[in-house]
């Protein structure tokens, strides 16, 4: 490993070795293998459903098998109207607990097991039915699911199911008919949710600790490990290797100089230990004076706390040893150099950059290397704005590239404004959101667009924050537009008026997200399948609170087989 700049000192940062929830999950796991006999053999399997009491689709088949063998799954619900999970399953000499996943709440499942290729028991699990929704009872209940556009030709799908997290709602997993086939219960984070290769979750959330735990739990609801910040993991974690991870942090208790800002820094935490093993500092790389675009200060935080660069995402290109992140209120996509820290590149408007970082800036060219714009002239900078630059974007992630001084990406371009001038900006009933994918040149410091997808949904796609998208094995495409929010007479509307976008005079009063999740063809830009999700109850200011336009949101999307 490289020498990395210096970590943060740590102040109370490490494992919580005496958290509760651990102890007891460790102490059910224990008590679910001791039930487990010679008796309990396949034909007379313990099943234990939902034993965490954090994941109501998920159970336990406790078996005792005489020696190590494969065991088939097949799960689905007793009227076999959902489609069937399948799974092998290597058992141990003794006690077994298998997983069994991809129940269906509110019904009776059939659990069917065999053994080289015989049938050798079937066991009826009998669900609870999903979470609440909204109501004026119930605040971030489960989302209202609704396929609109149905799965018409099954070859052309990626394997797995849509694992999604919707902000301090649930996380939860949807089959190719829009079905919840898992979720976890509130008592585990939801926003930031990532698979590890070890087939675990990380996350961390607002309603735990305000992002200062970090959750390790897996398919069965049970919490491995709960590690306690020293400064929050406000966003995306990615995993760089076996044991480290990276993740946009910030100085939550203050900063050691006079600046008052946030969101800003990068943080890499070695997960044996949980304590920060580098930190790489922003306001020492970009200029932390340039007025954000979009902007905006979320409810409950300090209002003179500056958020000049808002990082939502960030991770490590290996190639040409990068740091890329996301910066969402400067609207760019920025590299440094993972030694030095210093920076390689800038993906964003040319406007407004002081001289010293001019340099560093891209220039967009043709699939032949040509310009597409001539920045002496205003009309192709507005061009460039309306058309090209990504503006308050999320989820920038690596597309492999092995050639130096290449960093290739696709990245959820969120659209707020499409300017730097009011007067210029679209409102959200005139605007769009889209996925990109971009190639740098580092050699010429140019930058090209191959693909982009999302104007074709127009304010019906329009996500003013957050969002994600992911490329599957086979080409296509699964996109999560995560915070599509209308007012009560159909209107696209902002998640901050005059900060995330220019204020709309014809909005109205309400506010509901219909957000929507689609997988699609890249080559046709064809809809595959599309299912929309909301709260299903609108929101307003004198009920709900200021924070009344965040209705709904989800900031990931993956789509993932059940079984790691």
């Amino acid at each position: 490993m490289r020498e990395l700049p210096a970590p943060r000192p740590a102040v109370n940062q490490h494992i919580d070795e005496n958290n509760a929830m651990v102890i007891s999950h460790n102490t059910i796991y224990q008590s679910c293998f001791e039930q487990i006999t010679q008796d309990n053999t396949a034909e007379n399997a313990i099943i234990m459903l939902d034993p965490y009491g954090t994941a109501p689709l998920s159970a336990y088949a406790g078996i005792w098998s005489a020696g190590a063998c494969e065991i088939d799954l097949v799960i689905q619900d007793v009227a076999q109207t959902a489609e069937a999970v399948e799974h092998t399953w290597s058992l141990e000499a003794g006690a077994n607990l298998v997983p069994v996943l991809g129940l269906l709440a509110d019904t009776e499942n059939k659990v069917t097991l065999s053994i080289g290729g015989n049938v050798v028991a079937s066991y009826i699990i009998v669900t609870t039915p999903l979470p609440a929704t909204d109501s004026a009872d119930v605040q971030l209940g489960f989302p209202v699911i609704e396929v609109t556009q149905a799965v018409t030709d099954v070859d052309k799908m990626a394997s797995g199911l849509y694992f999604l997290t919707l902000f301090d709602r649930y996380n939860f997993a949807l089959d190719q008919a829009g079905l919840v086939r898992w979720y976890v219960t509130q008592d585990l984070p939801s926003f930031n949710l990532l698979r590890l290769a070890n087939g675990h979750f990380l996350a961390t959330s607002e309603a735990k600790n305000t992002y200062l735990n970090m959750y390790e739990f897996d398919m069965m609801g049970r919490v491995y490990t709960v590690y306690i910040l020293d400064n929050q993991f406000h966003h995306s974690i990615w995993e760089w290797t076996e044991h480290r991870v990276v993740a946009p942090s910030e100085y939550t208790n203050g900063r050691p100089d006079a600046l008052k800002t946030n969101e800003d820094g990068v943080s890499i935490v070695d997960l044996t230990t949980g304590l920060e093993v580098a930190y790489y500092d922003m306001t020492a790389v970009l200029d932390p004076t340039r007025t954000a675009r979009p902007s905006g200060t979320a409810p409950g935080e300090d209002p003179t706390v500056k958020d000049w660069l808002h990082i939502n995402q960030s991770y490590v290109n290996q190639t040409n040893n990068l740091l890329i992140a996301s910066g969402r209120h400067q609207s760019a996509i920025f590299g440094v150099d993972m030694e030095t820290a210093e920076l390689r590149f800038i993906m964003s408007t040319h406007e407004d950059w002081n001289e010293a970082l001019q340099p560093y800036l891209l220039t967009p060219v043709d699939s032949d290397g040509h310009p597409l714009y001539d920045f002496s002239q205003q009309e192709d900078i507005d061009a460039a704005d309306r058309d090209f630059w990504t503006w308050g974007q999320h989820n920038v992630v690596e597309i492999a590239n092995a050639e130096p001084g290449i960093v290739e990406f696709i990245v959820f371009d969120n659209g707020n404004f499409r300017s730097r001038d009011d007067s210029k900006s679209l409102l959200p009933p005139d605007n769009y959101s889209r996925v990109v994918q971009f190639i740098v040149n580092l050699n010429n410091m140019t930058v090209m667009r191959p693909f982009e997808y999302g104007k074709e949904l127009g304010p019906r796609g329009y996500s003013s924050c957050v969002s994600a998208k992911e490329i599957q094995q086979n080409g296509n495409i699964v996109v999560h537009f995560g915070d599509c929010t209308f007012d009560e007479n159909g209107r696209a509307i902002s998640c901050q008026p005059g900060e995330s976008d220019v204020i709309d005079p014809q909005e109205g009063s309400e506010a509901m997200g219909r957000l929507l999740l689609q997988e699609i063809d890249p080559s046709s830009k064809t809809v595959l399948f599309e299912v929309t999700f909301s709260s299903g109850y609108f929101k307003d200011e004198a009920t709900n609170g200021e924070g009344y336009r965040y209705d709904i949101t989800g900031f990931r999307i993956y789509k993932m087989n059940l079984y790691a």
